[in-house]
């Protein structure tokens, strides 16, 4: 095994997971953007996924399920296949450099840490690292992404021709730090994986004393944990985009005060039916 930090193989692993990923971002991007519309629209608050697609494609029409990635997604697909999405450029983008970073970052780390049995739990703690310095990498992306699919709902949301004029413009008006907004409560998710893993864990304990767990029960195993660790982490998700699309560079702590006065603990779980449905799609 190659041991370098910047491999072949870890380059190799880092396109897999980020065309992967942007393959599954293309499926769910109605749901993603439906969510994260339920999250910041307040007219959106009672609406179901479902009910919210429909009204984004009455209102706005198909491009508006698509907002936020102008172009094409040609730059996140592999060589020899050419995705043509109209409107989805930048989400795509943010997709692929995320995952791409994410990728490369643990499986370099995992070669380098690859010393005595590999365990999950030594892979669970070097996805954590791999995914905050992936937080503090990309951040920049996902604000200009989550900005794009709020542009012209109402007067505040700024229109940004794409991720290159997002992010000067946002640099220019509100200053670089602008860019990482949301990154306290991105960093504060990279606990997500280490929950499900726990709760995952605990379940096959109690369930299955010898610890052989396959097929079905495992994917259904997989999933409990994953809906234990969505529900546990979703307020971070909310503060997260919240504190993305503020143009007022608005503390955690202040914007959680924001929401509890105006919408009450519920405002922690706006889009939590939608989200359940796309889980790690977005970062």
């Amino acid at each position: 095994m190659d041991n370098k930090l910047f491999s072949y193989n870890s380059l190799v692993q880092a396109i897999a997971g980020a065309s992967g990923s942007v393959c599954a971002q293309l499926l769910t991007m109605p749901l993603t953007t439906s969510f994260t519309r339920a999250q910041l629209d307040s007219s959106l608050v009672a609406k179901g996924p479902l009910e919210t697609i429909i009204s984004i494609l009455e209102k706005e029409g198909l491009q508006g399920l698509y907002r936020g990635c102008e172009v094409t997604c040609k730059s996140v697909a592999v060589s020899n296949f050419v995705y043509f999405y109209r409107g989805c450029e930048v989400t795509c983008k943010s997709v692929a450099v995320s995952n791409f970073v994410y990728f490369y970052l643990f499986h370099g780390l995992k070669n380098q840490l690859s010393t005595g049995p590999q365990t999950p739990l030594k892979d669970l703690l070097i996805a954590c690292i791999a995914g905050s310095l992936n937080v503090l990498t990309t951040n920049p992306l996902w604000v200009v992404s989550t900005r794009l699919k709020m542009a012209g709902i109402n007067e505040d949301n700024p229109r940004y021709k794409g991720l290159l004029d997002g992010i000067r413009q946002i640099s220019r008006k509100e200053g670089l730090g602008a860019l990482w907004n949301g990154t306290k409560a991105s960093l504060l998710l990279v606990s997500n994986p280490a929950i499900k893993f726990t709760v995952y864990e605990l379940l096959k304990r109690k369930f299955f004393k010898d610890g052989s767990v396959v097929g079905v029960t495992a994917f259904l195993l997989g999933a409990l944990s994953t809906a234990v660790s969505t529900i546990l982490t979703y307020p971070l998700q909310i503060l997260q985009s919240r504190a993305r699309n503020s143009l007022k560079n608005l503390s955690l702590r202040q914007i959680l005060v924001l929401i509890l006065r105006e919408d009450g603990l519920e405002g922690l779980f706006r889009g939590l039916d939608s989200k359940e449905n796309c889980t790690n799609n977005n970062k």
